[in-house]
């Protein structure tokens, strides 16, 4: 810390240079130059009644210290027993979170209906050398054409993945293409190739034409999938069903969005 002048012991002179000292000081110093930084009492022996205050207020403060510890240690106890009760009831209601499909009451011509790939009613057949949940979004996609056509319920997703297989088309990659033409022809329907633009999606959506879109990494996917466009709403927004997704279905989407992600699109009627 800096001093000024006014800490200094007064010089002598006249009373006027006495009294204009005072009136500047703003505080009177008593002591050595050398102490101006400390507190006196660190240069002290402590006396008997001294040494006896600090130690009661070394115990005090120990008795602190630990009382801290021990509630810090009950509170990361507490939070680590309600971390544990949480992720026991989280792996206990993995079946209840599963997507729930639209059920096959509500499947009618005209609809897309929400078929899901995760669906506990199919989710564990094998497809593709792994779980259908885990890789049959093809499939998913083309039952929800199918219904859409026809309003029949004799297709399921894993029925799909089962006709998928005996094409050939299931690999160790997923779905071929292939699937989304040959699987079609075998089901009675048309599959047409569209171009990713917005005119030619838009003309086969209000003509009651399904469309389903192979993406690449982007919104729906880091690797590769399939969802369905499935209409236009009034908003002129695209209204999608993903297989893998019950929150990006119930998500409206601008075109450009979807299409730019877009690698291959067919464009469904019946046959």
């Amino acid at each position: 810390m800096t001093y000024t002048n006014s800490y200094r012991s007064p010089r002598r002179g006249t009373a006027a240079h006495a009294a204009r000292t005072s009136a500047t000081a703003p505080m009177s110093y008593v002591g050595s130059r050398d102490a101006r930084s400390y507190s006196r009492t660190s240069y002290r022996t402590p006396t008997a009644s001294a040494s006896r205050r600090r130690r009661s207020r070394l115990a005090r403060a120990a008795l602190i210290v630990f009382l801290v510890a021990a509630i810090a240690g009950a509170g990361w106890y507490a939070v680590g027993a309600l971390a544990a009760l949480g992720h026991g009831a989280a792996a206990g209601s993995t079946s209840s979170s599963a997507p729930q499909s639209t059920p096959k009451s509500a499947w009618r011509a005209g609809e897309v209906p929400a078929l899901y790939q995760r669906d506990p009613a199919w989710a564990q057949t094998g497809y593709a050398g792994d779980a259908f949940g885990e890789s049959g979004c093809g499939p998913t996609c083309l039952a929800m054409a199918y219904v859409a056509l026809t309003g029949r319920t004799d297709l399921s997703p894993a029925d799909a993945g089962a006709l998928s297989e005996r094409l050939g088309c299931a690999t160790a990659d997923g779905t071929a293409w292939a699937f989304m033409t040959d699987g079609a022809a075998e089901l009675g329907l048309v599959a047409e190739e569209i171009p990713a633009d917005e005119a030619s999606v838009r003309r086969a959506l209000v003509a009651g034409r399904p469309v389903i879109c192979s993406v690449g990494p982007g919104d729906f996917t880091t690797t590769g999938h399939f969802i369905v466009l499935a209409g236009v709403n009034e908003r002129g927004r695209l209204v999608i069903r993903d297989p893998n997704s019950p929150e990006r279905t119930a998500e409206t989407w601008d075109f450009d969005t979807v299409l730019g992600q877009c690698r291959n699109l067919w464009a469904y009627s019946a046959a």
